[in-house]
């Protein structure tokens, strides 16, 4: 066999197989046919703060740019269709349709926020800044107590003053109540309660009683076959009573109870009296006030209410 000398340089191109007892040098970069594909490969991307996405984490490059123009066309749609609804509240508000105007704004921040179309959204909530009204309403002041510090630093400029004394007069008349609605509370309180325990216990008793019978019925039954005495029999119709009228005082105090729990739990509601529900509107209107003015956050004034 002849010898084949290669040079160093010809050596980076080539691999060497060795069949029969011989050794065939194969030039990988003569042939491209022999070339394996390009096995897959797993990208991975680098993201700053809070731009890490998950979802194109591992994506090969085409998928990659796939997706992103997949999200930059759903941008340019969201933004497409925001722009739209902001010229029709432009419209609207400019018509003096401020509820209609704060429709097309609400819609608008759906599809793109814009600090300068919230600030439109309230402008019209608020009557070009005329009413202060609609804002209090419990849905729209938890959304005002989210919105963009400078869209509620233009809203307080117009209405603080007014809302800041709006919340000291409803405390003021706020206070007495809570006073004598709590005493009335803690005075129905124990006989509530002393009823619910009343009907608790016999309900308890009435249940422990249907059971045994029912049990009984099962065992004295189960002599029926066994033997010629009329005793299994007697028992078991004996229970069987037993365990209907069990049963019917069971419904009864079932029924009885329930009202008695309901009326421990009405009484703890602000609604219950006349004083409470009047006392129970004052704090919703403290607790909008409070998220309006942001002196206390969405979750304190639901524990206060």
């Amino acid at each position: 066999m002849e010898e084949r000398i290669i040079d160093k340089d010809e050596l980076r191109g080539v691999k060497r197989r060795r069949t029969d007892g011989e050794e065939d040098v194969v030039d990988e970069l003569s042939s491209d046919a022999e070339q394996p594909e390009e096995a897959a490969q797993d990208y991975t991307l680098e993201f700053e703060g809070d731009d890490y996405d998950e979802d194109l984490v591992g994506l090969t490059p085409s998928q990659l740019k796939e997706e992103l123009e997949r999200r930059e066309r759903l941008r340019a749609e969201a933004h497409a269709e925001s722009e739209k609804r902001v010229a029709a509240g432009d419209e609207k508000f400019a018509a003096g349709e401020y509820a209609a105007a704060a429709e097309q704004f609400r819609d608008a921040l759906g599809y793109e926020y814009s600090a300068g179309t919230e600030e439109k959204l309230y402008a019209a909530v608020t009557e070009n800044y005329m009413n202060v009204r609609p804002l209090l309403e419990r849905e729209t002041a938890e959304e005002f107590s989210a919105a963009d510090e400078a869209c509620r630093a233009r809203v307080l400029e117009a209405f603080g003053e007014q809302l800041r004394a709006e919340r000291a007069e409803a405390d003021a008349r706020a206070q007495p109540l809570r006073e004598r609605v709590s005493a009335a509370q803690a005075e129905r309180r124990a006989p509530f309660a002393a009823n619910r325990k009343y009907y608790l216990v016999r309900f308890l008793a009435c249940l422990a009683a249907l059971v045994v019978f029912a049990v009984g019925i099962l065992v004295s039954s189960s002599y029926l076959l066994r033997t010629q005495s009329s005793v299994p029999t007697i028992l078991t119709i004996v229970f069987g009573v037993l365990t209907f009228l069990a049963f019917v005082l069971f419904i009864y105090l079932s029924r009885k109870l329930i009202v008695a729990v309901r009326l421990c739990r009405e009484n703890e509601k602000l609604s219950s009296t006349e004083e409470g529900a009047q006392l129970a509107g004052l704090e919703e209107r403290i607790a909008c006030l409070d998220l309006v003015l942001g002196t206390k956050t969405q979750e304190g004034a639901e524990e206060a209410q």
